[in-house]
């Protein structure tokens, strides 16, 4: 044997050791984001855990819960969002805090549960009782157990939908729920992580958690219909059908109907048919404004959930080529809406008061033709039936239209 290659070897060995980054249990640390979820599993939870974990790809999640539940749908949505990410995730409940109901079914699908000194989980039971949704809720934790590589408690599942039982941090240590932590320092030590990044639900995210409330979406979805019956009956356009969509689309998304990028596009082209409206009628820039703003906050909104590695420097430069395409077509369609009014403006100023002939009878309610500034205009009288070659005077302007008077001669 050679003594002198096996030294060598084991050299080697020792520097490979020495030089790997490793925590205590010998694992490489990996980055970590906390997710701080205290607030109720709705709409809001969902867009805040989509959003967060699209611009944390390759992270491990640590969801911090802080709940008594909410939804069963967003639940639901939220689970079926990490589990197509890919996402390791791990259920951290703080000192003194709770995952009930929908919050506990959202800890039960992360690979590890860790609970703290005061904490609790469980009471998983459904409201309304309908047997089929509590069959389907006790057969969605048997298999969150099993997934977690925890068939031997799948028993758990009766105890916790069934009979709504819930567990102490000891409780669930015992029986193999969860694992006792004293802190969140603890957590990371012992799965090898280094924290990141925490990240907390921002007001949007707020908004629409309090737009997932079954009152609040009923009345959106209620005033929405109304508006849009109001603008169908109101003549000219007043702005109430684009609130109205907006108002169905909110409610739609607080039902957990539809994906939250649907709101974004919804914002953005509500945004751009006012921009659009504004240009085309002059007004006092109610509808530029609103629709600026409503693009705005779309694009944003839509720049914060796209995930980081997918911004590559091609789509940079695409993007910013496109945006400025647009910001030149944009600025010529307001030049020539502004040389549009005020040709209109000058034209109504010049026809009031100004003399011609009528060319044809005119009547109040049957116009005829009249000749003024050197073209021929559609015209109606203002009293009574002025014949052909009579002079005239015109009164108002109401678009293409005049409203003359007979001159007496």
């Amino acid at each position: 044997m050679d003594m002198r290659g096996s030294v060598s070897s084991i050299a080697i060995l020792l520097a490979v050791l020495l030089l790997s980054p490793c925590t205590m249990d010998g694992y490489a640390e990996r980055e970590a984001v906390l997710v701080v979820l205290e607030m109720n599993i709705d709409g809001g939870a969902v867009s805040f855990v989509e959003s967060t974990i699209n611009s944390n790809r390759g992270r491990v999640v640590v969801l911090q819960i802080n709940s008594y539940g909410g939804y069963l749908s967003a639940a639901d949505r939220i689970i079926s969002l990490m589990e197509q990410s890919g996402a390791v995730c791990i259920a951290w409940i703080p000192p003194g805090g709770y995952a009930i109901s929908a919050a506990a079914l959202v800890s039960l699908s992360c690979r590890e549960i860790y609970m703290a000194p005061g904490s609790v989980i469980g009471g998983v039971k459904p409201s309304p009782e309908d047997p089929k949704v509590i069959e389907y809720v006790r057969a969605r934790v048997r298999s969150l157990l099993e997934k977690q590589g925890k068939s031997n408690i799948t028993w758990i599942a009766d105890r916790l939908v069934n009979e709504a039982k819930t567990y102490t941090a000891t409780e669930a240590g015992v029986i193999g729920l969860a694992i006792p932590a004293t802190d969140l320092l603890e957590l990371l030590e012992r799965e090898g992580l280094e924290l990141k990044a925490r990240v907390e639900p921002s007001l949007w995210d707020r908004l629409l958690s309090v737009l997932s409330n079954p009152l609040i979406f009923q009345i959106l979805l209620f005033a929405g219909v109304i508006l849009i019956l109001a603008e169908i009956f109101t003549v000219g356009f007043q702005g109430y059908g684009i609130a109205g969509v907006l108002m169905i689309i909110f409610a739609l998304y607080g039902m957990v109907l539809l994906p939250v990028e649907i709101l974004h596009v919804a914002l953005i082209l509500s945004g751009a048919v006012l921009i659009a409206i504004e240009l085309l009628t002059p007004g006092f820039g109610v509808f530029g404004i609103a629709g600026t703003v409503l693009t705005a906050i779309g694009f944003t909104l839509t720049s914060i959930s796209i995930p980081r590695e997918a911004v590559t420097g091609l789509v940079i430069t695409v993007a910013s080529g496109l945006a400025s395409l647009t910001g030149l077509f944009l600025f010529i369609a307001i030049k020539a809406a502004k040389a549009m009014k005020i040709r209109r403006v000058e034209l109504r100023e010049r026809l009031a008061g100004s003399i011609g002939y009528a060319k044809t009878d005119i009547g109040e309610t049957n116009p005829g033709t009249v000749y003024v500034l050197n073209e021929d205009w559609t015209a109606y009288s203002i009293k009574g039936t002025i014949a052909a070659g009579s002079r005239v005077r015109v009164i108002r302007v109401e678009g293409l239209k005049i409203y003359v008077e007979k001159l007496e001669e």
